[in-house]
């Protein structure tokens, strides 16, 4: 994965099961790839929901 727009570092990935549900704000703008143009926004903690409750994201919206 890499680190940023323009950078060759490499990052290393930490799979994790999730624990907590969260309410984040995302902007629509993507770049040529697809990718989130700008970081998401955390709202609010959700513990009323559990992680089953929260649908899979396989793939961005179009």
């Amino acid at each position: 994965m890499s680190a940023g727009w323009g950078s060759r570092e490499t990052l290393d990935v930490t799979l994790v099961e999730p624990e907590l549900v969260v309410e984040v704000g995302l902007d629509v703008a993507r770049d040529a790839s697809g990718r989130w143009r700008h970081p998401a926004r955390l709202h609010r903690p959700c513990p009323d929901l559990s992680p089953a409750d929260a649908p899979l994201w396989t793939s961005p919206p179009h």
